[in-house]
């Protein structure tokens, strides 16, 4: 009988995310000895279980530039330069708005937490990779005095407008952190499995 090698995982909502503690050794050990196994976890998670927040989160993405001029670069005729409130100047080819763009930016990232002190890197996240969709998802959702900010927030409403509405929208927090854990737990017990059958076999 093989001892199960992993410790017992937990979950918990970020909002965007799960994070997931112990699913480092789970995926190291699976990535080693069953590479199906661990294609099929973060399959079922990414595509079943945050896949529909996803697809919520780009079908609220603006099929126009929130702004007027936000599709216009520095390069083109009629674009002024702008400022970022921090003093830094935008990088306006990432920041030119494509609707297009920022929905495939919109998916899920996997990767093993890594500490950091106490605290832990999501596990599993949605993030928009898009440079203009993440500065529209959280334009103005603090203070600001600048007219850009002041702009996007009077038309489009508070910050955290596509995925973290989308996460909310379902009450993620609620359910989808359990059913992560649920289906890791799935998976370990098949790993386990074959691990059984393995050492029965070489005997």
């Amino acid at each position: 009988m093989v001892k199960n090698p992993f410790p017992d995982a937990y979950a918990a909502g970020n909002k965007t995310g799960v994070i997931v503690h112990g699913l480092d050794e789970t995926k190291r050990q699976m990535r080693l000895f069953a590479p199906d196994l661990l294609k099929e976890m973060n399959r079922t998670v990414r595509k079943d279980i945050l896949g529909p927040i996803v697809a919520d989160a780009k079908s609220m993405v603006p099929d126009s530039a929130p702004l007027g001029r936000w599709n216009q670069s520095v390069d083109r005729p009629g674009s002024r330069p702008s400022y970022s409130p921090y003093g830094k100047r935008w990088e306006y080819g990432r920041l030119e708005w494509d609707s297009r763009q920022v929905k495939r930016g919109i998916r899920v990232g996997a990767g093993t937490p890594k500490r950091r002190g106490d605290n832990f890197k999501g596990a599993y996240a949605i993030l928009n990779r898009d440079a203009a969709g993440a500065v529209y998802e959280l334009i103005g959702s603090g203070k600001s005095n600048v007219n850009m900010v002041r702009n996007v927030r009077g038309r489009h409403g508070s910050g955290k407008r596509l995925i973290w509405r989308a996460w909310e929208k379902t009450r993620a927090d609620r359910d989808v952190p359990q059913q992560v854990v649920d289906t890791i737990r799935t998976f370990e017990a098949l790993f386990q499995e074959r691990l059984d059958q393995n050492a029965r076999g070489i005997r």
